[in-house]
């Protein structure tokens, strides 16, 4: 017995030691949880569960249950995973206890505390009520009525609150009339809202709140005139709260009741003390500055509902756009009403918006942007009618004439066949200048067919005259003269009922191309007549012409060719007055003016003043492209006076200072041959006659100085074998084969002369063949290679045009190397290849004419090959030739300015880009306004960079590609300047209109999404979601 009593006694003072030990670590939870240090504070509440286990008492277990509570508040509180499944488990472990109903309670409180209204209403809802104090009940039951309020359950938050009322006192009683007042407010029931609210109106807690709540009830009831006299007096007083909304309602009643200048004040009142506006807001504060006139501010209020989609926002875009104008800011006018046009939301807006976009964009020279516009007009329309009369208009002086004529051609469809009346004339005209532009692209073909088009509406006489001359001025080009005398007649016939025709389609310079056009059908009688007319016209309006150079070359040329007719019927005398005039000018070409005096002296017998004429030629203008002519005619004219010795130093000029150049150097040698034979220097003449053969001789040539060589070899020298010895050293001389060789050669040339070029080609490759050596082999491969041209087989031509240039200097050397380069540029793209043959046809002929294709086509060679040297050297060769028309300066101004321009030599680029815009209208042009806009942005010159932006998308419609990069510079132009809104409309207007392009279009795109974000950063705009979740102060009554 006194060891089971010790034994107890034992056991019971251990069990009071670990009480005593829990209750320490209990305790210091509890002061932890209070000061808020929860993690240490739930390692003691854990501490003192684990040190309570081992004992199985009521206690104990009670003693457990308190710490677990708290260690599971600890837990939630600490955002632990595991906090709510341990409060769960707590509550299911101790339902109906005491320690239950706390523990909800404590949950439900926890949660309200930290604004987790749904969280807390779950606990709340919970919690048992029976036997619970009627204090800590109203308390309850008022957090619920206010969590639902939050949640914007206003019925539910109701009925709590009604509990709360009903006992009409207490400290829950004042905040909870509040809280049903506005929960009435938010349900629209606005006489109970107003009745809770006038309870606590004179509560000091609730007395700052309580106007601005009243005066949302009447606003709500549109109670305008009372919200004035209610709130009006209350909007300066510094005791209310919510003095800005207040001003904003009292400045919301004036503008419902139209009185926009009583709004004004109010309304801007809270537009500067707020940070962020609704759309609806900024809206009504931008029309009433608006209405009222103050268009500046009214421009600042709305741009920033530049982007919202939304009824509010086209209509805000729509003001914007006429504030604007009421500011002379048409271009801005422009983006904004681009933005109202672009949203759906309001037909009749948005139609407006169109049209008004449209007209303003053809008044701003932006006739792509109002085409695109007019287009979309439906029949049913209210705006189809002027909309159809506007695109007439705008196509007349729109760029993209293809595109333009697609239009009318749609129009003519949605009309059942016919045009109105404007839109014909307008078609007439479009169609001519689509056919010029498609003449200055060098396709003929189109620009025929376009033209011939443009005749079936005659309905302005001048645009069909023109239409007539350049139809005669292409068929003149492509050899089809008696076509084209017919096209000039009518032209010509056209032309004495009308004035003021285009320069270059002038009536002067049609009688010229008339002119020719009868030459090249040998009636010299007949053109002379033409290009009398010509000149009488250039000489009665010369002071008229601006393009020096219609005036001058065709002047002058015509002058030559009027020289000519008289010289053709031996009238000698009145072709000498041409030709003495076309000298005294200096007129292009006057040199040949000198040659044909001197051949007129010479048939009129005055042999002397022939070789001086000539002479001078010569000495004065070595470089004439008809000094080659002059020294043969001088040796000539001297053997025929029998001066032969004095023949002999101009006939070694020629075949010494044009060997490789001139075809006429074998006749040189023949007559020094011929000279030396009758002078008896034998050896000489032989000398001269072999040197014949080495020059690439034409076959009567060669058959001259053979017969010649013959002659002196057998039957004056009497030495036979060596001229046969001679001829074994040419190839293809061999005497048996001579005849076969012709009779071969001349098979395949019938076949030429026929145009049967595939069996040309034939007859040339087996002349080739068996004879590789031939008497006619460099005209086989010449004919050859024209027969493949013939017939498109331009690799093979190319390879025979490759021979000859080969062989070296010859009758078609300078033809080979000529035809190889267009080529080798055409249709193979070996630019370094076409480079080099036209560089040698330049020094390898002495026609002036050809010497300047030479270069022209070498310089657009050595730029596709990117030989930048070259391009400098030749686009200045070009630029600066007289023979060079606007089109080919332009194109050498051209590559002189984006080579500088790629060398980063902005100083040099410019100018040279200038001029290309100043000579020519193409898509260098359209390029040309682009580079120099970019240039100056990089001078940082943006003012001048906007200007040309905005003037390339008028004057560069017809290339779309340059309009789309001309906005996407102007949208880093603007961005630059700080205006983010005009950089996100032209962003916006090319990627709704260009789609052409996609490095440019993802560019726009990736440029867009940075601006708006740049935007976004600093609007006024509010943008923030609605929450579901009220945001309101608790007015120091949230319990």
């Amino acid at each position: 017995m006194p060891l089971l009593l010790l034994s107890f006694l034992s056991l019971w003072g251990q069990q009071t030691a670990v009480y005593t030990e829990a209750n320490r670590a209990f305790k210091r939870g509890v002061t932890l949880y209070d000061q808020g240090i929860l993690a240490k504070a739930k390692r003691e509440f854990q501490k003192a569960i684990d040190l309570t286990l081992p004992i199985n008492e009521t206690a104990a277990e009670g003693f457990r249950t308190r710490a677990a509570l708290y260690m599971a508040k600890c837990a939630v509180e600490l955002r632990l995973k595991e906090g709510e499944v341990m409060t769960m488990d707590f509550i299911r472990s101790f339902r109906p206890d005491p320690e239950y109903q706390e523990a909800l309670m404590d949950m439900g409180n926890y949660y309200f505390n930290v604004g987790e209204y749904a969280k807390s209403l779950e606990f709340y809802n919970e919690v048992p009520t029976l036997g619970m104090s009627k204090g800590t009940l109203t308390q309850m039951r008022f957090r619920q009525g206010y969590s639902n309020f939050a949640l914007k359950e206003f019925n539910l938050a109701k009925s709590f609150f009604r509990d709360v009322i009903a006992e009409a006192d207490g400290d829950y009683y004042a905040p909870s009339n509040y809280y049903m007042g506005l929960s009435s407010f938010f349900e629209q029931d606005y006489a109970q809202a107003a009745s809770s609210l006038q309870i606590v109106e004179n509560n000091p807690t609730y007395r700052p709140y309580i106007p601005f709540y009243l005066t949302q009830i009447l606003f709500a009831q549109k109670k305008y005139q009372d919200v004035i006299a209610y709130a009006e007096p209350k909007a300066n007083d510094k005791g209310i709260r919510d003095l800005k909304e207040i001003q904003q309602l009292v400045g919301q009643s004036y503008f419902e009741l139209g009185n926009y200048q009583r709004a004004l004040p109010y309304l801007e009142y809270y537009q500067e003390n707020s940070k962020k506006l609704r759309e609806e807001e900024l809206y009504q504060i931008g029309y009433t500055q608006y209405q009222t006139g103050n268009f500046q501010k009214a421009i600042q209020t709305l741009r920033p509902l530049s982007g919202a989609e939304s009824p509010i926002g086209q209509n805000a875009m729509f003001y914007l756009a006429d504030s604007y104008l009421k500011v002379g800011q048409k271009n801005n006018a422009l983006n904004a009403l681009a933005a109202a046009k672009r949203l759906n939301f309001d037909p009749l807006i948005k139609e407006e918006a169109s049209f008004n976009y449209a007209k303003l964009a053809y008044e701003l020279n932006q006739p792509r942007e109002a085409v695109a516009t007019l287009q979309d007009f439906a029949p049913n329309s209210r705006y189809y009618q002027d909309a159809q009369r506007l695109l007439a208009d705008v196509l007349l002086n729109y760029r993209d004439y293809q595109q333009s004529l697609e239009i009318i051609n749609d129009v003519r469809r949605r009309n059942g066949g016919g045009l109105p009346p404007q839109m014909q004339a307008t078609y007439q005209k479009v169609a001519v200048n689509r056919g010029m532009q498609l003449l200055q692209n060098n396709e003929n073909q189109a620009a025929r067919e376009i033209l011939q088009k443009s005749l079936e509406n005659p309905i302005d006489l001048s645009v069909q005259a023109v239409a007539l001359f350049w139809l005669g001025d292409v068929a003149h080009r492509e050899k089809n003269y008696q076509e084209s005398a017919q096209y000039m007649d009518r032209f010509l016939g056209l032309t004495r009922s009308i004035s003021n025709l285009p320069e270059e389609s002038s009536v002067a310079t049609a009688n010229y191309i008339q002119g020719y056009n009868l030459i090249k059908q040998d009636n010299y009688e007949r053109a002379r007549g033409f290009f009398q007319a010509a000149v009488d016209g250039i000489n009665r309006n010369r002071g008229q012409y601006r393009n020096d150079k219609i005036a001058n070359n065709v002047l002058g040329d015509a002058t030559l060719r009027l020289g000519d007719s008289y010289f053709k019927f031996n009238q000698y005398d009145n072709a000498l007055r041409y030709y003495n005039e076309a000298i005294d000018r200096k007129s292009a070409n006057f040199d040949y003016a000198i040659y044909q005096k001197a051949i007129i002296e010479g048939l009129r017998g005055r042999r002397t003043e022939e070789i001086v004429s000539l002479e001078r030629l010569t000495r004065d203008f070595p470089g004439s492209e008809f000094a080659d002519d002059a020294l043969l005619r001088i040796g000539q004219t001297y053997q025929e006076i029998g001066r032969s010795n004095d023949a002999i130093p101009h006939l070694q000029n020629l075949v010494t200072k044009y060997r490789g150049k001139s075809p006429l150097v074998n006749q040189g040698f023949l007559a020094l041959g011929l000279i030396n034979y009758n002078a008896g220097n034998y050896d000489g003449a032989i000398n001269y006659y072999k040197q014949v053969f080495k020059n690439s001789p034409e076959p009567t040539e060669a058959n001259l100085a053979r017969a010649s060589l013959e002659e002196i070899y057998v039957k004056d020298l009497g030495k036979p074998g060596e001229y046969f010895a001679f001829l074994e050293t040419i190839p293809g001389y061999k005497v048996d084969n001579l005849k076969r060789d012709s009779i071969n050669f001349r098979a395949a040339e019938i076949k030429y002369e026929n145009g049967d070029y595939p069996r040309a080609i034939e007859g040339y490759t087996s002349y080739i063949r068996s004879f590789p050596q031939g008497l006619y082999l460099s005209t086989a491969y010449y004919h050859r290679g024209d027969a493949y041209v013939a017939t498109q087989q331009y690799s093979l031509a190319l390879k025979d045009y490759d021979w000859l240039i080969l062989q070296g200097a010859g009758k078609n050397y300078a033809k080979a190397l000529e035809k190889g380069a267009v080529i080798a540029y055409n249709s193979e793209l070996d630019f370094n290849k076409a480079f080099k043959y036209y560089s040698d046809l330049e020094k390898a002929t002495t026609d002036e004419n050809l010497i300047f294709e030479a270069q022209l086509g070498a310089m657009r060679s050595a730029y596709r090959a990117g030989n930048k040297a070259a391009v400098a050297t030749l686009a200045q060769k070009v630029a600066t030739n007289p023979r060079a028309n606007a089109s080919q300066i332009a194109t050498a101004n051209f590559y002189i300015g984006k080579q500088a321009f790629d060398n980063n030599d902005f100083t040099n680029a410019i100018p040279a880009l200038q001029k290309v815009i100043q000579t020519s209208d193409n898509e260098q042009t359209a390029e040309a306004r682009y580079l120099i806009a970019f240039i100056n942005y990089k001078q940082r010159n943006l003012d001048r960079a906007q200007q040309l932006c905005l003037e390339a998308n008028q004057k560069s419609s017809a290339y779309p590609y340059w309009v789309a990069k001309s906005v996407l510079l102007l949208a880093d132009v603007f961005a630059d300047k700080g205006d983010l809104y005009n950089a996100k409309a032209a962003l916006e207007a090319l990627l709704e209109n260009f789609d052409q392009d996609k490095d440019v279009v993802n560019t726009a795109k990736t440029r867009l999404a940075q601006i708006n974000k740049q935007i976004e950063a600093s609007s006024p705009l509010n943008k923030t979601p609605e929450s579901n979740v009220l945001e309101f102060q608790k007015s120091g009554g949230g319990g």
